[in-house]
């Protein structure tokens, strides 16, 4: 009985094609995983940048809340910008409505990139950030609405 190799070696067109055609997909398969990991480093470094802010704004505020980014929001988001970084702004205003002493109770912020801007319900303050923006102002504005 001929071994596997023999038969890849003298086989058929189809056999080879069908080879060839699991090899390019285990390829793809390695790249996309490459790629994954890559988008999976970057997303953790977004995370940790948020963080850091939100850590600032919930010292000045006296309050804690859970900090998340919405990253189904951020699809179309360009790469090389920061969407922890655009929604700085949001904590900005937030921290500054604490010193003045205005500022509603929030459970949870949520950046977003989709564009959209803020909104406060229920105890969830959420910025949907576009590239390079502030959300200082806006943000500001929803707050001093809630009061």
């Amino acid at each position: 009985m001929e071994n596997t190799v023999t038969l890849i070696r003298r086989g058929s067109g189809r056999l080879r094609a069908a080879i060839a055609a699991g090899a390019a997909a285990a390829l793809a398969l390695t790249a996309a995983s490459a790629q994954s990991l890559k988008e999976m480093r970057a997303q953790e470094a977004e995370e940790s940048a948020l963080e850091r802010e939100a850590s600032f704004t919930r010292s000045v505020c006296k309050m804690n809340f859970d900090v998340v980014i919405d990253w189904r929001s951020a699809v179309n988001w360009p790469d090389g910008e920061s969407l922890a970084g655009a929604c700085d702004g949001a904590l900005g205003a937030l921290e500054a409505a604490c010193r003045k002493g205005d500022a509603p109770r929030i459970s949870r912020f949520v950046c977003a990139g989709d564009g959209s801007g803020a909104s406060l319900r229920g105890g969830t303050l959420r910025y949907g950030a576009e590239p390079g923006g502030n959300g200082f102002s806006e943000t500001r504005d929803t707050l001093e609405a809630a009061r």
